[in-house]
């Protein structure tokens, strides 16, 4: 599937924490454990949310730009983030500007982390308010009290007083624990029906190659963890070429594949435009 955008979380860790707390700026440079680029990604978000419709999709909150949102219906919204690898969390990190209404902002929220499964065994870590319109509003966490969690809970209380509720960026700093994340072979053909076309793609080690129906497209890629990274080249009808990039995970029943796409081009690379998908018919890749 194909879905082009249409527009453009002080702290209580276990009791021992203060409830609420004064955030802090972030800072710049590490490595965003809670983004779709490191293999986090959504099991649960509120109802009415689709993965696809890029103008309000909840991966908005992974892709580390702060020009797209989440937007859902005001009052009380529940997300569940799996993470590639069981990690130590150093701080948390919420965006709250560039909405089209600052009343959209969450106001109360709380985290809570789990090492038992995606709806089991959470423990409150984190809780407090959020301003309107600031971005890096980070929470750290003492070094003697960082939690560790593979499922993150972010429930959104309430917001400043619109009918809606958004935010552009959830994002979660430290250490993985683990270094399991991995994905099968690749190599196959797959069935992306809804606009992609067939794709047909062949891995040999960690990197990847292949083509795929949409506008003769060509691409080369890499696996990190859970993440394929691709470089693809799309081709129209004249001759003129577009070169974009693609994150790409498994979809939750391991037969297929779903990502976001981004352009290349400087108006195009602050952030994913377009959602792709396909399904896994074949082992064997075939070509185009």
């Amino acid at each position: 599937m194909i879905a082009f955008r249409k527009t453009r979380m002080a702290a209580s860790l276990a009791g021992v924490m203060a409830i609420f707390a004064t955030p802090v700026f972030a800072q710049a440079g590490a490595t965003d454990l809670f983004s779709y680029r490191a293999g986090a990604t959504f099991v649960e978000f509120p109802s009415g949310a689709e993965l696809s419709q890029m103008e309000s999709t909840p991966l908005n909150l992974l892709d580390e730009s702060t020009s797209t949102d989440w937007t859902g219906d005001g009052g009380r919204a529940v997300f569940v983030l799996e993470l590639a690898e069981e990690t130590e969390l150093s701080r948390i990190a919420f965006d709250t500007a560039g909405l089209n209404r600052d009343q959209k902002a969450p106001r109360g929220f709380t985290v809570e982390l789990s090492n038992t499964s995606a709806d089991a065994g959470f423990e409150e870590v984190l809780s407090g308010n959020l301003k309107m319109a600031t971005n890096n509003q980070s929470f750290p966490f003492k070094p003697e009290e960082r939690p560790t969690g593979r499922w993150v809970r972010l429930t959104i209380l309430g917001n400043h007083g619109d009918d809606y509720s958004g935010f552009t960026g959830f994002h979660g700093y430290g250490r993985a624990t683990t270094s399991g994340a991995t994905l099968p072979d690749m190599t196959g053909n797959y069935d992306g029906a809804s606009g992609w076309g067939w794709v047909h793609m062949t891995q040999n080690g960690n990197r990847v190659s292949g083509c795929y129906e949409y506008q003769r497209g060509q691409f080369t890629g890499t696996i990190n963890g859970r993440v394929l990274n691709l470089t693809m080249v799309d081709t129209d009808s004249n001759g003129a070429r577009t070169t974009n990039q693609g994150l790409f995970q498994l979809t939750p029943d391991g037969r297929g594949i779903r990502g976001l796409v981004r352009g290349l081009d400087r108006a195009s690379r602050d952030s994913y435009a377009a959602f792709y998908s396909a399904r896994k018919v074949s082992r064997n890749p075939g070509g185009c």
